[in-house]
């Protein structure tokens, strides 16, 4: 039997995982019955080291929502497809932090309508503290200082 509740599914390769990804997690719990916050992998990227979701965190900091974490290495539109075996409504979540970002992210959910033509998305827009916040930019500033790192990355 299907789970009846909304759920959003966050997905994106996280790493390492920011506080503006975070602000999106809860703007998203506060719609989303359940939030699965999901971690890929970027083929385009494949020497990454790869910086584990802070999962216990992920998972605890609200009681009244559903918040859990996973990882998958398929397409994203197969993630989808699988949860929609569970769920009546999944929806993907998308966080924009500027313009270039929102280019980029309708393109991207172009090709994930061309895979799967029912696909329901929404995009939330990151509080403007965060926006000069990117994963790439806190891998190179951990290069040099973990105490500048620190301040931008959630971990368990």
């Amino acid at each position: 039997m299907k789970n009846a509740v909304t759920l959003g599914l966050y997905a994106g390769s996280f790493n390492p995982f920011t506080v503006g990804h975070l602000d999106i997690v809860k703007q998203a719990a506060n719609i989303f019955d359940e939030v699965i916050v999901a971690q890929g992998n970027n083929p385009s990227k494949p020497n990454d080291v790869k910086i584990p979701l802070p999962s216990k965190f992920l998972t605890s900091f609200r009681s009244d929502v559903v918040i859990s974490t996973r990882v998958f290495n398929t397409l994203l539109t197969d993630l989808i497809k699988e949860l929609e075996n569970d769920y009546y409504n999944v929806i993907l979540v998308r966080g924009l932090r500027n313009g270039a970002d929102l280019e980029y992210e309708q393109n991207l959910i172009t090709f994930l309508k061309d895979m799967h033509p029912t696909l329901k998305s929404v995009a939330f827009y990151c509080d403007p503290k965060f926006r000069h916040i990117s994963s790439s930019a806190l891998r190179d500033i951990g290069k040099f200082s973990q105490e500048e790192y620190r301040k931008y990355v959630v971990s368990s």
